[in-house]
C-alpha cells in the first residue's frame, strides 16, 4: 500500500512533486495520477522524467485532449475510470492537490 497523488490543476511550482519525491525517499510507494488541466502535464518529458521515483504515473484518459494525447511522454499510463478506482484501491492514503 501507498500513496496516491491525485492532480488535477496545472502546477506552476514543484512543491507537490517535492513532497511526494520527500514520501518516496522516506519509504512510501507513491504513486501520481494527473487529471483535469493537470494533463497537460504528462506530456512534459523533463517533468515526466524527474518523477522516477514515482512507482506509476499515470493519467486519466478521458480528460486527456487529442493533441496531449500525441504527445504523451513514454512511460505514462493511461487509465479509463475502473482503472482510477483500482488504483485508489490499491492505495491507503490519498492527497489531493489542485
Amino acid at each position: 500500500m501507498g500513496v496516491l497523488f491525485i492532480i488535477s490543476g496545472l502546477q506552476d511550482s514543484t512543491t507537490v512533486f517535492e513532497a511526494a519525491e520527500r514520501m518516496a525517499r522516506s519509504g512510501e510507494k507513491i504513486d501520481l495520477l494527473f487529471t483535469e488541466e493537470a494533463c497537460r502535464h504528462v506530456c512534459d518529458p523533463e517533468l515526466v522524467g524527474s518523477l522516477s521515483f514515482a512507482g506509476g504515473v499515470f493519467c486519466l484518459e478521458s480528460d486527456l485532449e487529442q493533441a496531449e494525447r500525441e504527445n504523451l511522454v513514454e512511460g505514462v499510463r493511461l487509465l479509463e475510470y475502473s482503472g482510477w478506482m483500482e488504483l485508489v484501491e490499491a492505495n491507503e492514503k490519498i492527497v489531493s492537490w489542485t
